[in-house]
């Protein structure tokens, strides 16, 4: 089994809080061209503000197929919003 996510199904994903709160979906992914890994997200929020955060900043839920914010990133997430 592996444990490969296809990038065509990362667009458009959408990404919660831990509390459940889906805040908006992915836009964007932002690949180091050098090593081919993914440095950041540009993430358009249910407002319609575009937002972008760290990869590190999620965690991919793989019981739920999702992608939830990591505590930092939903520190980076509420500084950006508003």
């Amino acid at each position: 089994m592996t444990n490969n996510v296809v990038l065509s199904n990362l667009i458009e994903a959408d990404v919660f809080k831990v509390s459940g709160e889906c805040i908006g979906s992915i836009d964007e992914l932002l690949i180091d061209p050098y090593t081919g890994i993914i440095r950041s997200i540009r993430l358009t929020t249910n407002t319609r503000k575009t937002i972008k955060l760290p990869w590190s900043a999620m965690r991919f839920d793989k019981s739920r197929q999702t992608f939830l914010l990591t505590p930092i990133g939903e520190s980076v997430f509420e500084l950006q919003s508003h």
